[in-house]
């Protein structure tokens, strides 16, 4: 998959870029002599100046107030309402929040209502120097937010905290393909054959009358109304000190830190080549696994990164312990999922030593696509972050096992490096890792086509 193409553009809206240096331009000798004519030629050059100044500022608008943003996701649906929420005021909470509720009706192999998350939230811009927060929930510790599913609680919750866009409109695409029909995709059709769950075919439009139904009913409420019923308290914003890989930070959730120490190990010192960096994450994340025994992250997951016209960064993975949940299906239309293990949710920020550098965000669908694909990024540089996205992965497992992807295949010299016996295949999803990079006021978004989504900026 290829960069995401730009969506139809809003009249009068036009992304520019700090990255374009001033340019010199060179005087005639006769100008250089002094005189009338030096006098002449500058206020000549002064007023072009200012007529394209003017003219330039009357087109295109001051750079600091013209709208960007964008949101990756593995549903293209999805990442294209987080930026229509973000065309109409929202911020980057609001498009996460529609954006998860999107992939929990059109990705339940992935994701659902029910869903574990992890989410990083950063208002860089107005606080550059601060640590992101850190929001999570359900997963092991936590098994249940009754009486309401776990993610639309947490959803609720943020959206009571950080929401600029009514909490009715943010729930509303979620009804529309709820209740209109969503387009089966081939990954969902893999997953529900391999685990009996009848009615997903291929290119088929799928409705959830139960799911739009239940959804309706919580737009007749604000977010703080129903926090004031369900337990939104537990969902506390906490901080986590930045890992330090080379000359980026890196801000991870808990799954994601054994990832960050894969990256430090990778990146310090630099690498020689990227086999080099490749061989030193996977070594890390075996040496983690094996230490870690039976409290190795797992289970699916589906990852989004928004950044938003204020540059807010968000990082979200929401997840189940298996795909379509390990519970019952209640009589709204959510089944339940209760994680036996901790799960594999890696959502990341990641920003390099200088103030305006460049900065990624990250919804990893797991640690080791993280850990793999960030360092494929870090190492071979931001233009080349689509190919560093796209290339094959090893899905570390517990006890350090390794795991090849079907329909990709490691290089030779690469695949000679794996330690710790035969390789096995990797199952069905496989992890996707979405992000955005930004470089000064410059986005690049890209969804990894593992998820077959497809991201969307303006």
């Amino acid at each position: 998959m290829s960069v995401s193409p730009e969506p139809q553009s809003t009249p009068g809206v036009v992304e520019l870029r700090e990255d374009v240096p001033l340019k010199l331009y060179n005087t005639s000798p006769g100008l250089c002599a002094g005189g009338p004519r030096l006098i002449i030629g500058a206020f000549a050059a002064l007023t072009i100046a200012i007529t394209i100044a003017l003219f330039t500022q009357i087109y295109y608008g001051d750079y600091q107030v013209v709208p960007h943003g964008s949101v990756s996701s593995s549903a293209a649906e999805c990442s294209s309402i987080g930026t229509s929420i973000m065309r109409d005021g929202g911020g980057a909470i609001d498009a996460a929040i529609a954006s998860s509720l999107c992939l929990a009706v059109v990705a339940p192999h992935r994701t659902s209502l029910d869903a574990s998350g992890s989410l990083l939230f950063w208002e860089y811009r107005k606080s550059p120097t601060e640590q992101p927060t850190l929001i999570e929930w359900g997963g092991i510790q936590n098994t249940s937010l009754s009486p309401a599913p776990r993610l639309i609680v947490a959803m609720a919750a943020l959206h009571k905290t950080y929401g600029v866009m009514p909490w009715s409109k943010l729930l509303k695409p979620a009804i529309d393909l709820a209740s209109t029909g969503y387009n089966v995709s081939t990954g969902l059709s893999i997953a529900a054959a391999s685990q009996a769950e009848p009615g997903y075919i291929t290119g088929s439009i799928r409705k959830e009358p139960l799911l739009a139904s239940y959804l309706q009913l919580l737009q007749h409420n604000t977010s703080t109304e129903l926090c004031a019923t369900w337990p939104c308290e537990v969902l506390a914003p906490t901080t986590r000190a930045a890992v330090l890989a080379g000359p980026w930070r890196v801000w991870t959730g808990s799954a994601g830190a054994m990832a960050a120490t894969a990256l430090a190990a990778a990146l310090d010192p630099a690498p020689l080549t990227a086999l080099d960096g490749f061989q030193r994450v996977v070594a890390s994340l075996q040496a983690q696994a094996t230490a870690a025994a039976g409290s190795w992250p797992s289970g699916v997951a589906s990852g989004l990164a928004v950044i938003d016209p204020l540059d807010t960064y968000v990082a979200l993975v929401t997840g189940l312990s298996v795909g379509f949940g390990s519970g019952n299906m209640t009589g709204d239309g959510w089944k339940q999922d209760t994680p036996p293990t901790p799960l594999d949710l890696a959502p990341a920020i990641l920003v390099d030593e200088f103030v305006c550098g460049t900065r990624y965000v990250m919804g990893a669908e797991s640690l080791s696509a993280l850990a793999e694909g960030a360092g494929a990024a870090l190492i071979e540089g931001p233009l080349n972050i689509v190919d560093a996205v796209e290339s094959a992965r090893v899905a570390v497992g517990a006890g350090g096992t390794l795991a090849l992807e079907p329909d990709r295949l490691l290089p030779p010299a690469a695949l000679a490096t794996l330690l710790n016996g035969i390789p096995l295949n990797a199952t069905l999803p496989l992890a996707a890792l979405n992000l955005v990079q930004q470089r000064g006021d410059e986005l690049l978004s890209h969804a990894d086509s593992r998820g077959g989504g497809l991201a969307s900026r303006f």
